[in-house]
């Protein structure tokens, strides 16, 4: 189709040309006849016409050979740079399926593929030049070396993103040195202030008195930086300690010099803190307490014996490791001897302090151990059952149950630390002279050997006493007065005194003696068998009274006020008539006691009997009612006062 059109155009052109030049010539032709040009003439004009248009022609055909060339030059500069972008680019551009086209078209395809791919090697330089130029500004900064060199290529998509993400982890560094640079800053500036120092080297000054965009965050800047930190921190702990120490000693100096309290406060407020003037203060004023120790050198040990005393005495320290102190027996008081005794007490101040949850455990087992003592000698005091005021012995039961809870747990803790202290320091830990261990078994062991002497002297004490009341009973079936009620209050008189002479003898006579018991007065005697009443001259704590208490509830033997109103009735329900009684109103509960009786006929010759003996008499034991357990007394009642009780 294009070929027809191009065709068609030049027949028209040349339909059109030819009818131009025959125009023309026939206009020329008529000009040389008005001319009367010769033949020759009008031949040679022909000829400079056909010149003419032949060089037209010719110029025409030469300057479109010359586009011609032009086109195809430029396809082929644009297929050479097609191929150059294609390798400067790292991708390959298609230039094929062009053959059967124009040239112009060829070379306007050639130029837009051109132009594009001009476009992505401009903007992947462009980046590649932001991207270097921020690299030069981190690499001055952080004293690093560039990256790779892009100068002789162009980098590709996916190497510009690569080095994007290097650009991004650079800044990233060097954000993260200056937040450390700042907090180091901020740290040395207080270092600094606290210590009231005055930078000195070039690099202390760029730190403390330049802005922080002059400090380059370089390897070497930030290993001086750390090692200025350092040096400070370190001075600064040195300038505390050395601080602290002086205070304390000079403390220790003004007690031991008796210093004014408000010379010392004027002092130590005009110089805090932990500059090179409190120090040099410091000092100084030590210097000057030195000099008024060395005058009162002899005041001084003798304080500091004091003290070590006291560090001893928290330390449990034993006689014979006290005596190897040899110093603190010295009369020659000179600087050496305070010297000694100052380590000494340094010593044991020391160990306590290391040891102080050591000390503390033995300190509460101890407490518990004494206070578990304290109870078990009350439990042994009968009388303490007609005291029990307040619930004294409920209260008495509580305490004992803690501390038998408290004290294995104290113990093992105890243990547990001693045994940490003995394998660290490979010996024991000692206690006045002689091991916790050792101390605690051999308490232990006394306690249990006390324990088996108290269970054999009651068992002895209780032997002796049923002994003793058969003889008695005996003597009083024989007796020939009549009519005069033996009580076992009367009975209970004669049995101490000779219980006292048996126990007596038989101390003599036994090698091992054991410990004298004094057997009181039995509440219960009067209530039940020989049985019942050796049960209830054994009661040791609270518990065991209130268990005892229900037994005789259940065998309706006992006479308490704690008891049912029934049972006391029908235990002191008298077989024979009594005299009426007169109605009282009801007392409030208190401890029991008997009051006093009535005689009855045939009991006046009792009228000559101790008082206690009239008032608690039942009876003869070989009386039915003795025998049947019915006494002839009254019902007990509460007493009116606070009268004594009597055992």
């Amino acid at each position: 189709m294009a070929d027809f059109i191009s065709a068609r155009n030049c027949d028209d052109v040349t339909t059109s040309v030819n009818s131009i030049v025959r125009t023309s010539m026939e206009k020329l032709a008529a000009i040389w006849e008005e001319c009367g040009f010769g033949d020759t003439s009008i031949q040679q004009r022909c000829e400079a016409v056909k010149k003419h248009v032949q060089s037209l022609f010719d110029e025409m055909l030469e300057e479109e050979q010359e586009n011609k060339n032009l086109i195809i030059t430029m396809i082929e500069n644009y297929l050479k740079e097609i191929a150059d972008l294609s390798k400067d680019l790292n991708q390959e551009i298609s230039v094929n399926g062009y053959e059967n086209l124009p040239l112009c078209n060829v070379e306007r395809i050639l130029r837009c593929k051109v132009e594009e791919y001009r476009k992505i090697k401009q903007s992947r330089l462009h980046r590649l030049a932001e991207l270097k130029s921020k690299e030069e500004l981190l690499c001055n900064a952080l004293g690093i070396q560039p990256h790779a060199d892009f100068a002789h290529q162009v980098p590709s998509e996916q190497q510009l993103v690569e080095f994007e993400l290097y650009i991004k982890k650079k800044i990233d560094e060097k954000e993260r040195l200056m937040s450390v640079y700042q907090e180091s800053k901020s740290a040395i500036v207080t270092i600094v202030s606290e210590l009231k120092i005055v930078p000195v080297l070039e690099f202390e000054k760029l730190v403390l008195c330049e802005e922080d965009t002059a400090f380059r965050p370089t390897k070497e800047n930030m290993a001086a930086l750390k090692q200025l930190h350092m040096r400070l921190e370190q001075q600064l702990e040195d300038t505390k300690a050395e601080v602290t120490e002086l205070r304390e000693k000079l403390t220790q100096l003004w007690d031991r010099l008796h210093e004014d309290y408000n010379h010392r406060n004027i002092f130590l407020g005009a110089h805090r803190g932990y500059s090179a003037d409190t120090l040099r203060a410091l000092k100084d004023e030590l210097k000057r307490c030195e000099e008024l120790k060395c005058q009162n050198i002899k005041r001084f040990v003798e304080e500091i014996r004091r003290e070590l005393e006291c560090w001893w005495n928290k330390c449990s320290v034993g006689e014979e490791e006290r005596l190897q102190f040899q110093p603190y027996s010295s009369d020659c008081f000179t600087e050496d001897l305070l010297e000694l005794h100052e380590l000494e007490v340094q010593k044991f101040q020391s160990y306590y302090e290391q040891n102080v949850v050591i000390f503390e455990l033995v300190n509460q087992r101890q407490e518990l151990w004494d206070k578990m003592l304290e109870l078990e000698n009350r439990a042994n005091d009968p009388s303490r059952l007609f005291h029990n005021r307040g619930g004294q012995l409920l209260l008495e039961e509580k305490e004992r149950k803690n501390i038998q809870k408290e004290l294995p747990k104290v113990e093992k803790e105890l243990m547990k630390h001693i045994t940490i202290y003995e394998e660290q320091h490979k010996k024991q830990f000692m206690i006045l002279g002689e091991p916790v261990i050792d101390i605690i078994s051999k308490q232990w062991a006394l306690h249990k050997e006390n324990k088996e002497q108290e269970k054999k002297a009651k068992k002895f004490a209780r032997d002796h006493v049923l002994n003793v009341e058969s003889r008695l009973g005996s003597q009083l079936r024989s007796s020939k007065r009549k009519n005069v009620p033996v009580t076992p209050v009367h009975s209970a008189h004669k049995l101490q005194k000779m219980s006292g002479n048996d126990r007596t003898a038989a101390s003599e006579n036994n090698p091992h003696p054991v410990q004298q018991t004094v057997i009181p007065r039995n509440i219960f005697a009067e209530l039940g068998t020989n049985s019942d009443s050796s049960a209830a001259s054994n009661l040791t704590t609270y518990t065991d009274f209130q268990d005892h208490l229900e037994v005789l509830n259940q065998e309706v033997t006992c006479r308490s006020s704690v008891m049912p109103g029934r049972c006391l009735r029908e235990r002191n329900t008298p077989t024979t008539t009594l005299p009426p009684r007169t109605k009282k109103t009801p007392q409030p509960r208190k401890t029991p006691m008997k009051p006093p009786r009535k005689v009855v006929a045939g009991q006046e010759s009792s009228s000559k009997l101790p008082r206690m003996v009239q008032r608690t008499a039942r009876g003869t034991p070989n009386s039915p009612m003795y025998q049947r357990g019915i006494t002839t007394t009254p019902r007990l009642t509460t007493p009116r006062g606070k009268l004594p009780i009597i055992i």
